[in-house]
């Protein structure tokens, strides 16, 4: 068991030689301002998001991710701003990534359509430790210390959407690829491609939401795809496939609350989501497979202005 760690530290170390990677999630339909900023703000309502991920299940030092976000209008500057805090651990590297997304939202055109363009600066911080397994002592290679480094870089992208119907946008991430020369790391640039699309069935009380995230570094590339059926506006459950690397399926709820007063009004929508990814590589004989959890606060709060009423007395 021990020479199978070996081997995939070995190739997982290689990897992060090579190009630091963006995060990996299953319900990646619920994360899209991570891949393109332009999609901050562009929900009708605030929302903040929390996701966990337990990726490879039952390895030694298995990555795992967190990430909490914040979408909104703020209102004081047009368009939408969001923030994303993001920690990641994988064997002996973890990383700290910090997000400030700005997008401009075009007013919508005849079809209902907005063209929305965004901009994220990013925050980097990664460390590497030295408890490692060697294969020959004194390995030049291998740090024999625990070292840590820090950049910038932006990302860029561009987003189309009819609220309801369908998105399509693509993205840059990294766009400088700084580098962690301390680390001897090279960050390298990413491209996205996403798109989205749904509809109701039947009497309305189902809805089908498909959606496909595409990425590369133009040396790999990656595809996931999801579908879900939605009912009532309450349950949903669906399947996402990772073609050579895992199928998954996803479970989850949605209830939503509004209220109607006399200075106020507002609505409120809880969301909770489950995945699980059953492997279909080669990790399969050594992990049991991935979990991660999603929950997300989706809110809207506005004051109702009083309005003044004159009467004339000549006329009670």
């Amino acid at each position: 068991m021990n020479r199978h760690l070996l081997a995939l530290t070995a190739i997982l170390w290689t990897t992060v030689a090579v190009a630091q990677q963006d995060p990996q999630f299953t319900q990646f339909y619920q994360d899209r301002m991570s891949f393109n900023p332009a999609f901050a703000g562009a929900e009708r309502l605030q929302y903040i998001n929390a996701f966990y991920r337990d990726q490879w299940s039952g390895l030694d030092r298995d990555p795992n991710t967190a990430l909490i976000q914040y979408s909104g209008k703020p209102g004081f500057i047009p368009g939408g701003i969001g923030l994303s805090f993001f920690q990641d651990a994988l064997g002996q590297e973890e990383n700290t990534v910090i997000k400030l997304a700005y997008a401009y939202h075009m007013q919508p055109d005849a079809n209902g359509g907005v063209l929305s363009l965004g901009i994220a600066g990013n925050y980097l911080g990664k460390t590497l430790g030295n408890e490692w397994i060697y294969i020959d002592d004194n390995d030049a290679v291998i740090p024999q210390s625990e070292k840590s480094g820090t950049t910038i870089d932006a990302d860029l992208g561009v987003l189309y959407r009819v609220p309801g119907s369908y998105y399509a946008g693509i993205s840059t991430t990294r766009l400088a690829a700084t580098d962690l020369k301390d680390l001897n790391v090279s960050s390298v640039r990413h491209l996205y491609l996403q798109a989205g699309y749904e509809q109701a069935l039947g009497d309305g009380s189902l809805r089908l939401r498909s959606h496909l995230l595409a990425k590369t570094d133009l040396n790999a590339t990656t595809v996931d795809i999801h579908a879900n059926v939605l009912w009532n506006d309450l349950l949903y459950g669906g399947l996402s496939i990772r073609p050579g690397d895992a199928i998954a399926p996803v479970l989850g709820f949605e209830y939503g609350t509004t209220k109607n007063e006399k200075l106020s009004k507002s609505e409120q929508i809880f969301r909770f989501g489950y995945s699980y990814d059953a492997t279909t590589s080669e990790l399969a004989n050594y992990s049991s497979g991935s979990h991660e959890i999603f929950v997300s606060y989706m809110f809207n709060f506005e004051r109702i202005p009083m309005q003044s009423r004159h009467s004339n007395p000549r006329f009670l």
